[in-house]
């Protein structure tokens, strides 16, 4: 049975008092009195029924001034509308269905993301249920989005999207010629925030950004724990240029194949401060934060684990939660305090900057913990007192539309500092052609933001260009031209950067490509440019050169509505 829900309405009747009696009938008073009534009347019936769908004509010398848009309706689906639901063993692509509502994409209209749709399950009357990732506007990941095709009917499961924002604007993502809204329960894809499986803690994340929505995004993983909606499964990757550790992540795989993010309570207990609780060996109570291992301007947030036992060699126990016992490691030899006094030191060789310590006094400092999980894993916290001091550095935006042209722009990133001021909702400006953008009664040539991307910084690998001191500035002009920069930009770009390159016999550059930075921190901008360059700089100085493997610079033609960025990785 399908039950159509529909909003309940009443119309209050209109009470009128008796007349007190008169003496003498004024008929010029009744005639005015009669004529406003039923203008009331008329006015309280057309009012009303505006919120009821009609199918009759609207009076001519009735026009409404504000269009009124009425929602799609959602039905409720019995649980065995469909019959018994048989899951797929591997999810099955398909084309993207022709149900997007009539905006564009270039005018703040959405699309389909490039993982597109799957069939996932097949039900006893023959019906299919399918999965959608559509891009949204803003900084976010694409919306994942459950139909079930029946009988040449996409019906949009509502009851399964838990964004109430999201809920609200299905009109405007859908057709409604095309898209039935219904209400229907499927017990797998509703997973718990908690599960207590092989006396671990596994809890929902619910503030992820960018994190992989599907099976076909992840790879070589293992599975933790069984629960009744799906494996938890734990993926392991390597940290930038330090393969002895690893970024760990865990997901549960619901039956759909879709992934829902969760992490392991820690075994220490940590307050809001990220303060580890636990005492040292004086007996005295931790104060210091430690937290997950930062690598450049990402937000990361992953935990950080020893891949490499012999890293563990020369662990010292400096305290105890509990009878769990906390380590650090504290020889100078050690391939993890070399590691992670290399990047206590990077932001921190500015003029005006405190002396960089010793790696005799960093190694006795509280710059790191370790401790065993119950599950083997040795888990690495780092004191961001002595981390990488590092943000994305003035990227800074150009809009070329080819007509005058109202752009929004949103980065997804902690913003730091902005020109001009970055609103909660991003910049709205008028762009010009020319590239002047007007905002709020100013002119500007370009915006700039400075921060922590939502997303990870990529691995760099061993690919660059080791540029000698005197080739410096010549290289990497050339280099912003193979990348598509114009004078302007380059110059700009120059002008920034020059006086932040290091000093050192040589300096190591890698230059982070337009797909990396939309992962970093990625831009929702609307309409949509037709031609996008983002070019993000990495250097570090060296006192001998390295063998990098070198990168392959292009660009592409710049068509239509382009937006270039440039920017660099600020190490402060």
């Amino acid at each position: 049975m399908i039950e159509t829900i529909d909003i309940p309405t009443s119309e209050n009747p209109i009470v009128v008092p008796p007349a007190p009696p008169i003496k003498k009938i004024n008929y010029q008073i009744i005639i005015i009195a009669v004529l406003s009534l039923a203008l009331v009347g008329v006015s309280i019936a057309y009012a009303f029924n505006l919120g009821k769908k009609t199918t009759g004509v609207v009076p001519a010398n009735i026009v409404p001034t504000v269009a009124i848009t009425s929602p799609i309706p959602t039905t409720v689906v019995s649980n065995d509308e469909f019959g018994t639901i048989t899951w797929l063993s591997s999810p099955k692509k398909i084309a993207n269905p022709n149900i997007l509502g009539g905006t564009t994409p270039d005018y703040g209209g959405f699309i389909f993301a490039e993982l597109g749709t799957y069939e996932v399950a097949s039900f006893n009357n023959g019906a299919k249920l399918l999965v959608s990732f559509i891009l949204p506007e803003g900084p976010a990941s694409p919306i994942i989005f459950r139909f079930v095709y029946d009988n040449g009917k996409y019906l949009l499961i509502e009851s399964l999207i838990s964004e109430d924002y999201v809920k609200k604007d299905l009109d405007r993502i859908f057709d409604k010629n095309k898209v039935k809204f219904i209400s229907y329960q499927i017990k797998e894809l509703f997973p718990d925030s908690y599960y207590y499986v092989n006396s671990i803690n596994f809890s929902k994340i619910t503030d992820g950004f960018f994190l992989p929505q599907f099976i076909t995004s992840i790879k070589n993983y293992s599975t933790v724990a069984t629960t009744p909606v799906g494996d938890i499964v734990s993926i392991y990757s390597p940290i930038a240029d330090f393969s002895d550790l690893s970024m760990r992540n865990y997901y549960l795989i619901l039956k759909d194949f879709s992934l829902i993010p969760f992490n392991q309570s820690s075994p220490i207990g940590i307050t809001d401060n990220k303060v580890p609780n636990f005492i040292q060996n004086d007996n005295s109570q931790n104060k210091n934060v430690f937290g997950p291992v930062r690598v450049g301007c990402g937000g990361g947030g992953s935990i950080s684990v020893i891949k490499n036992d012999s890293l563990l060699s020369d662990k010292t126990m400096i305290g105890k939660s509990g009878d769990l016992q906390i380590f650090q490691v504290k020889n100078t030899s050690s391939a993890l305090v070399k590691y992670l006094y290399n990047g206590y030191k990077q932001g921190r060789d500015y003029p005006s900057a405190p002396p960089i310590i010793s790696i005799d006094q960093f190694a006795n400092f509280p710059n790191h913990i370790l401790y065993q999980e119950k599950i083997g894993d040795w888990i690495l916290l780092t004191n961001p007192e002595y981390s990488v001091q590092a943000e994305c550095g003035k990227p800074v935006v150009y809009l070329y539309p080819t007509t005058d042209t109202t752009v929004t722009v949103q980065v997804g990133a902690n913003v730091t500092k902005s020109e001009p001021q970055y609103p909660k909702n991003g910049w709205t400006v008028l762009a010009h052609p020319n590239g002047q953008l007007d905002y709020q009664n100013f002119t500007y040539p370009n915006l700039f933001w400075e921060g922590t991307g939502y997303g990870l910084y990529p691995s760099l690998g061993n690919k660059g260009f080791v540029i000698p001191q005197s080739k410096l500035i010549s290289t990497i002009n050339y280099q912003l031209r193979q990348q598509g920069l114009n004078d302007q930009e380059s110059k700009d770009f120059m002008e920034f950067w020059a006086s932040k390159l290091p000093t050192t016999p040589y300096t190591k550059l890698t230059w982070l490509t337009t797909s990396e930075m939309n992962i970093l921190a990625p831009l929702s901008v609307s309409p949509k440019p037709q031609t996008t360059i983002r070019v993000f700089l990495d250097f570090q100085g060296l006192e001998k050169p390295e063998i990098l493997t070198p990168q392959k610079l292009s660009a592409p033609v710049r068509n239509g509505f382009t937006l270039v960025e440039w920017g660099g990785l600020l190490r402060n």
